[in-house]
């Protein structure tokens, strides 16, 4: 099982979170301040960066490997699972979640759009 912070339309009561069915949610969580999201049109994308970010808002899931799979082909080529550190009960935890591998930084933030 792997634990995957969702950030964008996997979160609950968004248009992809079929795809997380039989999963099991963990809680809310927010990452630590070094990241941002961008407005990719109807979806928010994760950038990494290392002045002015902000903590984003998400949910904490434990993914079995089939389903982690299908998550790895639905994001595609736009996304990078990779480490993300979380705010987790007053101390920082690492999991995995998908960033962008190649930031549009001309994109607006769209940190209030999907932030609840």
């Amino acid at each position: 099982m792997t634990r995957l912070f969702i950030y964008g339309t996997l979160k609950r009561g968004q248009v992809n979170h079929h795809l997380l069915e039989a999963e099991t949610f963990l809680g809310g969580r927010h990452t630590v301040t070094n990241y941002r999201l961008l407005d990719l049109g109807w979806y928010p994308g994760l950038a990494t960066v290392e002045n002015n970010g902000r903590s984003i808002s998400g949910e904490l899931w434990e993914v079995s490997p089939q389903r982690l799979q299908k998550l790895d082909a639905y994001e595609g080529d736009e996304y990078a699972r990779q480490p993300v550190t979380l705010l987790d009960h007053n101390f920082n935890t690492t999991t995995e979640t998908y960033v962008l591998k190649a930031p549009d930084w001309t994109r607006p933030d769209a940190g209030t759009m999907w932030d609840g």
